[in-house]
């Protein structure tokens, strides 16, 4: 039986809930589609900075109140998609608008999200919203050249940006790192963690009985039982020990000089498969409940469904064909049916924003119909023979006050990858990788570029 999320979180607020600041004036509907609605952005959030508390919610009220202004307030998460790109360097993020569940390590995030003020909190008292999520430029999702959905992305960004509502965060007891699972923004698995192929990183690594492990690409992602876990959606008796790769050493795949090994912190390969060496630790359940307490609410009582309401945000001046339309429709489906697919089918989500209505049609493309943004990026897959070149991390330049500056770190788009690993940080849906912007690691809104082709 489905487990519908409450009405309202069950949030302790902790924290002072801001007060809704003026803005230029309110994202106004346009019209209906069968999967999404359609709103006109006077600016305020296409030009957000989503990287400070203050400025976070000076672009997300605005939408928010728009949003309700035409629809019903009976959805947990908004997800956004735009005709135009985020600022530079930032692909897809994620953040937390309230949380009221324990035991998944949320008092860690509190600590280096500028938004999130508090383990427990409720910034959106005026709506069930617990979580946005902006999906950047909806073209995003078309593989370049192309007019085809690349399924691939889908399920690595919009597994990883819902994933990021409950992952991943969690400390282990038991031992001197208590931190060992965590990679990238320590809001990410580790690249040496056996995570099963879990959209939110890691690799599902096979041992090979000889100290060395090996990890091969992956063509979709599933989350784990740890995942499952933290999510709500499994108790924890069935979930099987894991392991992470500890002194990684001998990595014969890496691209790296002198073939080191990539940072914990890493995520995507350029080898079809990457071998590395060292010792393997099993990792229980109950290293992570001892160090985060027990799940509340626990399965089965947490939520297993979830309502989504999909926005797509424009340009007043913008118009956008039928055939644009019915891909992102096809976006959406694919996105709800691969995610509720990765959950095992334990979870379920609910589109608030479908219609069951005939829609008119619009204009049709030919030459010249559509004016939206096709300033998309270039092909993430890259142009060389040694496997895909993945979109890379990179996160906007801080002021000395540590507030987002919006310029884009140009050192994520070098051969090697962000902060010089032999691997690509992937779907970059939290912060930016420490290394390449120290200043960002705090972020939790994680962004992602696709590299430009080499030359």
């Amino acid at each position: 039986m489905p487990r519908i999320a409450l009405v309202a979180p069950l949030a302790l607020v902790l924290a002072p809930i801001l007060v809704e600041t003026a803005h230029a004036g309110p994202v106004q509907f346009v019209e209906q589609r069968k999967n999404f609605m359609v709103f006109d952005d006077d600016g305020t959030v296409e030009h957000a900075n989503w990287f400070s508390r203050a400025g976070f919610y000076d672009g997300y009220y605005p939408l928010e109140e728009g949003f309700l202004a035409a629809h019903p307030d009976d959805a947990q998460f908004i997800v956004v998609y735009s005709t135009f790109d985020l600022v530079d360097g930032v692909g897809a993020f994620y953040q937390s608008l309230a949380n009221d569940v324990a035991g998944i390590g949320y008092a860690h995030a509190a600590d280096f999200d500028p938004v999130i003020p508090a383990e427990f909190f409720d910034d959106t008292p005026n709506s069930q919203f617990i979580g946005m999520l902006h999906m950047n430029n909806w073209r995003k999702f078309i593989k370049t050249g192309t007019g085809d959905i690349d399924d691939w992305w889908i399920s690595l960004v919009f597994g990883q940006e819902l994933g990021h509502a409950w992952l991943a965060f969690p400390h282990v007891a038991g031992g001197d790192d208590t931190q060992l699972l965590l990679g990238r923004s320590k809001a990410h698995w580790s690249f040496y963690m056996h995570s099963g192929g879990s959209p939110v990183e890691g690799h599902r690594w096979t041992d090979n009985g000889d100290g060395t492990f090996t990890a091969a690409k992956l063509d979709q992602f599933e989350f784990s039982d740890l995942d499952l876990y933290l999510m709500g959606l499994m108790d924890p008796s069935e979930v099987k020990p894991w392991f992470i790769i500890e002194d990684p050493h001998d990595c014969i795949d890496s691209v790296l000089p002198n073939q080191a090994c990539p940072e914990p912190s890493s995520f995507l390969f350029k080898a079809e498969s990457f071998t590395v060496s060292g010792t393997r630790r099993d990792v229980t359940i109950e290293e992570v409940i001892q160090a985060e307490g027990e799940r509340v609410p626990a399965y089965p009582d947490a939520p297993n469904e979830f309502g989504i309401s999909f926005l797509l945000v424009k340009r007043p001046d913008e118009v956008l064909c039928e055939e644009e339309y019915a891909l992102i429709d096809e976006i959406i489906d694919r996105s709800i049916n691969m995610w509720v697919g990765q959950t095992r089918g334990r979870a379920h989500i609910i589109n608030r924003t479908f219609s069951a209505d005939p829609i008119t049609p619009g204009v049709f493309c030919e030459a010249g119909t559509s004016t939206g943004s096709d300033d998309t990026g270039s092909d993430p897959t890259g142009s060389d023979d040694t496997g895909p070149t993945e979109p890379t991390t990179a996160g906007p330049a801080t002021t000395s006050d540590g507030n987002s500056s919006g310029a884009g770190d140009e050192s994520s788009d070098s051969d090697t990858g962000t902060g010089g690993t032999n691997t690509e940080s992937g779907c970059g849906c939290r912060s930016g990788d420490a290394r390449a912007t120290p200043a960002l690691a705090l972020l939790l809104a994680l962004t992602l570029r696709r590299r430009r082709p080499r030359t």
